[in-house]
């Protein structure tokens, strides 16, 4: 017999919420399993509290009525991440469609840290704002851009409502360069990065408008853009006026 359910979510309290095609008999355990280690918890009818459970990172089977739960729902609410990093916490989880359609409950480590939700170049500043995932507002918090090479500081106007921020950095102190620079952001120590749009390695795929600071004869180029592992920050260009665009 094939244990099937239509939809899977994990709650902001770490329940995890099953609609079933065919509900388990009463009395049936939810076990979850990952390589010889096993976790079982009471299934409440559609609910079972995974919050209590000892669960190491990575990827743990879900089981019920000695079978394996399959799952044709994948698992993914862009609303629904939003809202589980909007509470502080230092272990996540998330349910997930594996490729055999088995349905898995995925744990990581998690460290607060700043969401970006919203980035505006205009020609004076740069305005991006945000949230606070996984953690309060930091006591003391500021936004500052540092210089790769000289840890040169960049400080902006930051703004907190609540769990949301707004920050402003001024394009004219990046035109320090002579050639080509870099510079990472920091949000009252915490990384500033966007992580929860489903959008992995927006390097290569996602591309902010340029603005330029005068100088002399030629111009500097700011631009915002993602590294590698998705952390916002500033690279900065010294090209001549007439090939600015």
């Amino acid at each position: 017999m094939v244990v099937l359910a239509t939809s899977a979510r994990l709650d902001v309290d770490d329940v995890l919420r099953i609609s079933w095609a065919q509900p388990p008999a009463d009395g049936t355990a939810l076990v979850l399993r990952q390589k010889a280690t096993e976790r079982s918890v009471s299934l409440n009818g559609d609910s079972a509290d995974l919050s209590g459970l000892d669960l190491t990172e990575g990827a743990w089977s879900v089981h019920a009525a000695a079978q394996e739960v399959h799952t044709t729902d994948p698992g993914f609410s862009l609303d629904g991440l939003v809202d589980y990093a909007r509470r502080p916490r230092s272990r996540a989880m998330h349910v997930f469609r594996g490729h055999s359609g088995g349905m898995r409950v995925m744990v990581r480590t998690v460290e607060p840290y700043a969401e970006v939700t919203a980035v505006h170049p205009d020609e004076e500043h740069l305005v991006i704002e945000g949230f606070f995932a996984f953690g309060e507002a930091p006591a003391k918090a500021d936004l500052v851009a540092a210089r790769r090479k000289t840890k040169e500081l960049v400080m902006g106007e930051l703004t907190i409502t609540g769990d949301r921020w707004r920050a402003e950095l001024p394009n004219e102190p990046f035109a320090v360069e002579s050639d080509r620079g870099f510079w990472d952001l920091r949000l009252g120590g915490l990384m500033v990065a966007a992580l929860l749009d489903d959008i992995p390695q927006k390097k290569n795929k996602v591309r902010f408008p340029a603005e330029h600071v005068e100088r002399g004869g030629d111009r500097v180029r700011v631009r915002a853009y993602y590294t590698d592992n998705d952390h916002l920050a500033i690279a900065t260009t010294v090209v001549a006026n007439e090939e600015a665009s």
